[in-house]
């Protein structure tokens, strides 16, 4: 037996180690922890942009406006491009009466006005009385880590000294060249300074931070003010694109500048005040378009090759994916104010997901390429199958996780994972050999549910050879007295109603996915859980507790009118890790639980001496059950050989199932009296536990505390009495 045993543990561990290194060489080729394959990487890109794609435009209350340096703002304002400041100064003016929240520059303005310097001046004196607006500065970026090696002292704009309000406009593209993803944090090493990047600037002034303020870098974050953006990496962030370019629909910048104190070429021309600024009908002073909104100023100008490739497009067309760089900071910008992040998966769970697919896919295929039919390449077709739907199904869980939770899971690994899994248990089905399934059911039809034994066969991993610590329910019972009653019958009515006994209570285990370890004498020993997992074992041996103690009534009944002896059986019930698996030599052997919670469950069978009760659960069986079942507290115990006591309860029925309202009120007025009982109120808990005696006189337990209690009147305990009664037999 133990060669057996050798042999199937070092084909498991064959089994496992193939699903790790398999597993392993796709993490290596798909993540970028340890280093970037570009091919995979580059497709796990395009994945990502055939998510934005699908999912299209993301409906959303924009709280960004765009002012866009167009065309044709260029030929309707009299002076040629670049414009001197003073138009920039009327802008930010005009937006502040307008009621603009916030206001960024993406213009980089490193040197003076060259038609008049008195322009600035201007400019500088808008900034300093508006006091919302942040302009885009320009540094050379060393690496990923986004630290500047090489800066201007005002970082490439002369307002810089105005009032600080600067934010780096540098974006970095990915390895295929589209930009996914922005830095919030830049660090100026030679001046030991952290710098926002320009949409961070932007939300300084939106908020009334300190023009400087940054992100904090968390393990897993960049907190901005307690909003918690999710990283992509150590420093950057996922941009959640909202749509393609146009969906922050822009305003003509001349069309904001255009009041009744400016004169635009058509208004020359025309030798008519047009005023799209400051009409009192149509006017954007009155019509609230930048009313709290931050408005960013930037190029659409095709010329000015502020144009971006980006992973959402139009269409299908060569460029169609492009996005003007103000329309991506409207985007990042939009994305914090409604805390609207994409969150990457996780590292450890991209390895977990590999492995999971990986092993799902090469332990069902080998099972099932061992069913010998009589048609084999159905069984071929069949893995095919289960292997389109598996890639399917990995694509479809994607989408749906980026539609509806902005998650961005990784398809590249878990796809390769099925599709290595599918080839490994391809040539591993070449050496692998099938599985005794016979001796697995003459092993195991004899105590468990013929349902269960099919399961083994179907499915022989379901199955753990050998010892396996597990948490699992076990069950005792026991007929009360059977000593005497043994006594009083010839043996062939003795192994006549045990056996009709056995057979009917053996079935109510079984019916309830019980697994019969043993008859000793007239006990029955079961656990529940294993060798098939469950998750509700507690409550499976709880139910074939009640039922057997309700079908043995039945019994009874039949019994007495056959003149044959009246039986009585006491149960008890305890949830805890025990060991389960083939425990003997290598001749003999039984499929068995042992361990401390096993001879627990076995001590609760005999306490019930204790109380005169048929059924006793240990908390540990109580609490994962405490909504579904109707029990009553019975004592705190501690049991030969414990020190921590224990809670017993006495189980009377399920809550989804009619009780006698007798009963309720009984367990109700018990508990009462048991709290005044260990509250050392020994007088009043006699009251009490007399008033669950007027509701059942024959309540052992009352009648127990009754004597106790009077018992402690006369003998009071010391302080250092906690109410916990001693059981001393096993």
């Amino acid at each position: 037996m133990p060669e057996v045993k050798d042999k199937s543990y070092r084909k498991s561990l064959n089994k496992l180690l193939i699903c790790l290194v398999l597993s392993a060489i796709i993490i290596l080729l798909t993540s970028d922890t340890i280093f970037e394959f570009a091919p995979f990487k580059r497709i796990e890109l395009a994945t990502i942009d055939n998510r934005f794609n699908s999912r299209g435009v993301v409906p959303f209350s924009p709280k960004v406006v765009i002012i866009e340096i167009s065309e044709a703002s260029i030929k309707s304002l009299p002076d040629k491009w670049p414009w001197p400041r003073h138009y920039y100064a009327r802008l930010i003016r005009n937006l502040k009466k307008a009621g603009a929240e916030a206001v960024g520059i993406d213009i980089i303005m490193s040197t003076e006005d060259f038609r008049n310097p008195a322009y600035d001046d201007e400019l500088r004196k808008a900034l300093s009385e508006v006091k919302n607006v942040a302009l885009a500065g320009k540094v050379n970026i060393a690496d990923e880590r986004y630290d500047i090696v090489q800066a201007n002292e005002n970082y490439s704009n002369i307002f810089f000294d105005v009032d600080s309000s600067i934010g780096i406009v540098f974006l970095r593209n990915d390895e295929d060249g589209v930009y996914r993803r922005f830095h919030p944090i830049v660090f100026d090493r030679s001046r030991q300074r952290r710098l926002p990047t320009f949409s961070f600037a932007v939300l300084n002034k939106s908020f009334g931070l300190n023009p400087l303020t940054t992100v904090n870098v968390e393990s897993n974050n960049f907190d901005y003010e307690n909003i918690k953006i999710p990283s992509y990496d150590s420093s950057t962030a996922l941009i959640n694109y909202y749509g393609p370019s146009g969906t922050f629909v822009p305003i003509k910048f001349v069309d904001v500048i255009d009041d009744e104190e400016f004169q635009t070429n058509e208004e020359r021309e025309l030798g008519v005040d047009i005023n799209t600024f400051d009409d009192p009908e149509t006017g954007y002073l009155y019509d609230g378009t930048f009313k709290d909104k931050i408005v960013l100023v930037g190029s659409t100008n095709p010329e000015d090759k502020d144009l971006f490739p980006v992973p959402i497009s139009h269409g299908k067309q060569e460029g169609d994916n492009l996005m003007y760089g103000v329309e991506i900071h409207a985007n990042i910008i939009q994305s914090i104010l409604d805390q609207n992040f994409l969150q990457r998966e996780p590292v450890w769970l991209e390895i977990l997901s590999v492995f999971f697919f990986l092993t799902l896919t090469f332990f069902f295929l080998l099972n099932l390429k061992r069913e010998k039919i009589k048609h084999h390449y159905l069984i071929e077709a069949l893995a095919i199958a289960v292997v389109i739907a598996e890639l399917f199904l990995i694509a479809a869980v994607s989408l749906l996780l980026f539609y509806q939770q902005n998650y961005v899971a990784s398809i590249t690994g878990p796809l390769m994972a099925v599709i290595f899994g599918y080839a490994g248990s391809m040539v591993f089905s070449y050496v692998s050999e099938r599985k005794q399934k016979v001796i697995i059911k003459s092993m195991f039809s004899q105590y468990v549910n013929p349902t269960v034994v099919n399961q083994l066969i179907d499915d022989p991993k379901k199955l753990h050879l050998g010892g396996e610590n597990k948490e699992l329910t076990v069950f005792f019972s026991d007929i009360e007295k059977f000593t005497t009653l043994a006594e009083k019958m010839t043996p062939e009515e003795l192994v006549k109603i045990l056996n009709e006994y056995f057979e009917e209570m053996t079935e109510i285990i079984l019916r309830n996915n019980g697994t019969l370890d043993k008859y000793q004498g007239d006990s029955i020993m079961a656990f529940f859980g294993a060798p098939i997992p469950q998750s509700d074992h507690a409550l499976n041996a709880c139910r074939a507790a009640l039922q057997m103690q309700t079908h043995l009534d039945e019994l009874n009944q039949r019994w007495l009118k056959d003149g044959r002896p009246e039986l009585q059986t006491r149960i008890g019930i305890n949830t805890g890790k025990m060991v389960v698996g083939n425990i003997g030599g290598s001749d003999r052997f039984d499929y068995t639980v042992i361990g401390d919670s096993v001879n627990l469950g076995s001590r609760l069978e005999g306490v019930n001496k204790q109380y005169n009760t048929r059924i006793i659960i240990s908390e540990n069986t109580f609490k994962p059950l405490a909504s579904q079942i109707i029990t009553r507290e019975l004592d705190l115990i501690r049991v030969v050989g414990k020190d921590k006591p224990l809670k017993i309860y006495e189980l009377l029925g399920f809550t989804n199932e009619k009780i006698n309202s007798n009963i309720l009120k009984l367990i109700e007025v018990f508990t009462e009296g048991l709290v005044l009982y260990r509250d050392r109120e020994w007088l009043k808990a006699i009251e009490i536990f007399e008033k669950v005696l007027s509701l059942n006189p024959n309540d052992y337990p009352s009648k127990l505390y009754i004597e106790r209690s009077k018992f402690f009147i006369q003998h009071p305990p010391d302080d250092r009495w906690d109410g916990i009664f001693e059981i001393k037999t096993k």
